[in-house]
């Protein structure tokens, strides 16, 4: 595929970006997709972060905050998502530092949304549904030992203790 004129490929980027918010890497691969040279690449991502079109940290605390608010989800799940759009693992793992503060809480809504939604399942089916959902183990484990202090054993359900 012949490459496409240099002076195009700003042009290009802030289209894709009135479109959708993008990271800095899915940008470039869109830009790249399209038959754009390196170099023009290179200078139209820079230009939109001169511009402040384009800003990898936003994009990550704007996704955080928009998946946390559809769905209560794990750090781990929120890493791979962010990893997988192009965040660089360190920021990442920055930006969910910030987010955990609120884990505790995210991870009790989950499970009471699970326990109102499936009544007879028990700690050990809870906390294994929770962590498919990205919470991680001592965070499941301390979140079912809340549960069971303040609300006692599920009806029906096998023990909390078993899971220890």
């Amino acid at each position: 595929m012949p490459q496409r004129a240099d002076g195009h490929a700003l042009a290009a980027a802030v289209r894709l970006l009135s479109i959708k918010r993008l990271t800095k890497a899915r940008l470039a691969e869109k830009l790249t997709d399209r038959g754009y040279a390196p170099d023009a690449i290179r200078e139209a991502l820079e230009e939109c972060e001169r511009r402040k079109y384009l800003d990898d940290r936003a994009f990550a605390t704007l996704y955080v905050r928009g998946a946390l608010d559809r769905k209560p989800v794990g750090r781990l799940v929120l890493l791979r998502n962010l990893v997988r759009n192009g965040i660089d693992e360190d920021l990442a793992a920055e930006i969910l530092d910030e987010a955990d503060r609120d884990e505790d809480e995210r991870i009790d809504l989950a499970l009471a949304k699970l326990v109102a939604s499936r009544p007879q399942d028990g700690y050990g089916q809870l906390g294994r549904r929770l962590e498919r959902a990205g919470f991680g183990a001592p965070s499941i484990v301390r979140a079912l030992r809340r549960r069971a202090e303040s609300r006692g054993p599920l009806i029906g359900a096998d023990s909390f203790e078993e899971l220890t």
